[in-house]
């Protein structure tokens, strides 16, 4: 099934985009590396199935690209990875629920929040 999911990643540190994008192509999915979210955002966020979108990022953040896509009527989950939990916890105080794995990630976490927020099983 993982060959049928497309999974954005949005990292502004190369070598964070391009580890978290093996890993998933490591599963069979099909995924798509982009720099910012500005860049995702004129890409067509859409078109995929999934966004994991680093929290903190020059320009766009992951919480802002988020409720970005919130607003849009074909709503692609976002999964935020960080190495700040607490900053992540500030936005969770506010009421927003939304799903979160610590930096460095941890596949068996990655892999079991992509297939909540999918609501099935990808590999």
């Amino acid at each position: 099934m993982g060959a049928n999911i497309a999974i954005a990643i949005v990292d502004d540190d190369e070598l964070v985009r391009l580890s978290v994008a093996g890993l998933l192509r490591s599963f069979g999915i099909r995924t798509t590396a982009f720099e910012s979210a500005d860049a995702l955002l004129m890409a067509d966020a859409n078109r995929f199935d999934c966004i994991v979108s680093d929290l903190q990022m020059p320009g766009t953040s992951g919480l802002e690209l988020r409720r970005i896509l919130i607003n849009q009527a074909n709503v692609v989950p976002v999964i935020i990875m960080t190495a700040f939990p607490e900053r992540a916890n500030d936005a969770r105080r506010l009421d927003e629920s939304f799903p979160m794995v610590e930096k460095p990630i941890d596949s068996g976490r990655l892999m079991a929040s992509i297939e909540d927020v999918l609501g099935c099983k990808v590999v």
